[in-house]
């Protein structure tokens, strides 16, 4: 597990993701973006945890098989089947996938943008169903006290007068680069946050990308720079 934030505001959604994939040692395996963007859809999709899938390969997946090109609302019931499909509950040993899924996207139908998250079983909040949409206005992973990124300053994350996409945002994935303790899924200690910053901006006007922050991390070591 690493790096992925969805906020949502009602003129647009937030995504925030790092590069990092690891193992369970902390040691970086590769350096690559979590995002799927999907601009007929005018949505994005993140992707975190275990496993052999890439985001690569399940955007390639929906493409070859017409999904993209459904409307909006069918597009994210096939979207849901692929999970359940490509990430199976009975799956084990190097066949398993832990991943959970973000997806920030704009509703023409309700004039505003609008989150969703579907996980596997064991990675979403306790008591929430696997292989179901949530939806979601806040996800922050890794969660660090708002203090750590904010000072004393009281945030909050939906609203744009509180909260800038860009300026906060910056602050709020530099705290939680920061972290170093708290990871769960067995990982050991250590930032979990490495490579180059992603946000993704989903609004009526499409989809959009921008780097936060940059970060000189190279495959095969530990995150050193915690700042």
């Amino acid at each position: 597990m690493s790096l992925a934030n969805l906020i949502v505001q009602p003129q647009a959604a937030y995504l925030y993701t790092d590069q990092g994939y690891y193992d369970r040692d902390g040691v970086i395996l590769r350096l690559e973006h979590k995002i799927m963007p999907f601009f007929g859809q005018c949505m994005a999709i993140a992707m975190v945890g275990a496993g052999k899938l890439t985001p690569t390969i399940i955007f390639d997946l929906i493409e070859a098989r017409g999904i993209d090109r459904l409307a909006q609302v069918d597009f994210l019931a096939a979207f849901r089947d692929l999970v359940r499909e490509l990430c199976p509950e009975e799956a084990s040993g190097p066949d398993k996938e832990d991943r959970r899924f973000m997806l920030g996207f704009y509703s023409h139908e309700h004039q505003r943008a609008m989150g969703l998250t579907i996980f596997t079983p064991d990675m979403g909040p306790e008591g929430k169903a696997p292989y179901q949409y949530h939806p979601a206005d806040i996800i922050i992973a890794p969660m660090v006290p708002p203090s750590d990124a904010f000072g004393g300053r009281r945030i909050n994350v939906t609203s744009h007068a509180s909260f800038d996409p860009r300026e906060d945002g910056r602050a709020l994935v530099g705290a939680q680069r920061r972290k170093r303790t708290g990871w769960s899924h067995g990982v050991a200690d250590g930032s979990r946050v490495a490579g180059d910053i992603m946000l993704t901006e989903i609004s009526a006007q499409g989809v959009r990308f921008e780097l936060l922050r940059t970060h000189s991390d190279r495959i095969g070591e530990k995150v050193r720079a915690f700042a």
